[in-house]
């Protein structure tokens, strides 16, 4: 048996954010080809601004759709949803923490909604005596500690957090949660992700999860989503070759986002430039020029506020490239505790021209 795993749609009028409607659509047209009928929406269905779900239920009504069960667990944004919210007969809104099982293996699947205050951990404690190790699932919605060096940059603080002592100590079989948007997969740890970039902060292409019960494995589909957006950073440097090192820093970034011919008009972009350069509208036009297949975040102009222009002077031009070439063999981790390089190199850019 096959279950489609997503989360973090937060859905609200259709006419405010036609392109969420569109992403859950992509996965349930999908699940109709695959001949998969179960979907679990770990948390975030709707977003905190939504009362009203009549459009979701009348898409759940929806004959196409009527084969699909939908189990829906709240997250921190819709709380207060639960079986009287919905009309629809092939929706189940699991409002306290439940266990279920889909077919035969006996594999068993740990519904965890989000509780304000609580713990994943507290919650799984008082179910223990019937979750045999490696023999259920967890789904849930909120914080694993080991993956907290990326928190959502949008919610501050912790929301019922899973330690990794409690996965050591009651043994899932796997974990999927909703509540971080970026998808992530550590060991048995899975964040499925918002198959929506919600805005430009969440790039690349989006994804849910096939979850196979007959032999406990994870895939990872993408969702043909209606936007794909990427945020780039570069430093620029006077050169005297400034634009050909312009081109290829924008060219391997464009290589990296790996976009099919047919993905480019979905491509959104934002663009921010620091650092030196001899020629600021000339670096204005350049961006523009290797950019022009694709669309600027809400038509935004590249942002080149933070680069300064600098005097034409070639051995401090050769002593800032050759700075720049040996950042770029450091062998270093970035992460929140750490500056990364780019940071690294922008201030020894200050040094060398003496900002």
């Amino acid at each position: 048996m096959k279950i489609a795993i997503t989360g973090d749609l937060h859905l609200t009028a259709r006419k405010d954010h036609p392109e969420r409607y569109h992403a859950l659509e992509n996965i349930l047209n999908y699940m109709i080809r695959d001949q998969s009928d179960t979907i679990i929406i770990a948390g975030d269905l709707f977003d905190e601004s939504s009362r009203n779900y009549v459009e979701f239920d009348n898409l759940c009504k929806n004959t196409k759709y009527r084969v699909i069960k939908f189990y829906i667990i709240p997250g921190n944004h819709d709380p207060f949803i639960s079986n009287a919210s919905i009309t629809a007969d092939n929706i189940e809104i699991i409002t306290e923490p439940e266990i279920k099982t889909f077919n035969s293996t006996g594999l068993k699947f740990l519904f965890l909604p989000y509780k304000k205050d609580k713990t994943m951990g507290e919650d799984i404690a008082s179910l223990s005596s019937e979750l045999s190790p490696s023999e259920w699932v967890l789904i849930g919605h909120g914080d694993w500690s080991e993956g907290m060096r990326e928190p959502n940059p949008l919610e501050p603080g912790v929301y019922m957090p899973l330690t990794t002592t409690d996965v050591e100590k009651y043994k899932p079989a796997e974990v999927i949660l909703g509540h971080i948007h970026k998808p992530m997969d550590r060991n048995r740890v899975h964040y499925v992700g918002s198959p929506c970039g919600l805005d430009i902060t969440e790039t690349g292409r989006r994804r849910f999860l096939i979850f196979e019960t007959e032999s406990c494995t994870i895939k990872s589909q993408t969702v043909e989503s209606k936007f794909i957006y990427f945020k780039e950073s570069i430093i620029i440097l006077p050169l005297r070759n400034e634009k050909a090192y312009l081109k290829n820093q924008i060219e391997s970034r464009i290589k990296r986002w790996a976009i099919k011919e047919n993905e480019k008009s979905k491509v959104r972009i934002q663009v921010k430039v620091s650092g030196y350069t001899l020629n600021k509208r000339e670096l204005m036009n350049t961006i523009n020029e290797y950019f022009k297949n694709y669309t600027f975040y809400k038509n935004s102009e590249p942002d080149i506020s933070e680069v300064s222009v600098a005097y034409d002077d070639p051995e401090r031009s050769e002593i800032a490239n050759q700075v720049s070439k040996w950042i770029e063999k450091l062998d270093w981790f970035s992460n929140r505790e750490h500056t990364d390089k780019d940071q690294i190199l922008l201030q020894a850019l200050h040094v060398i021209y003496g900002d």
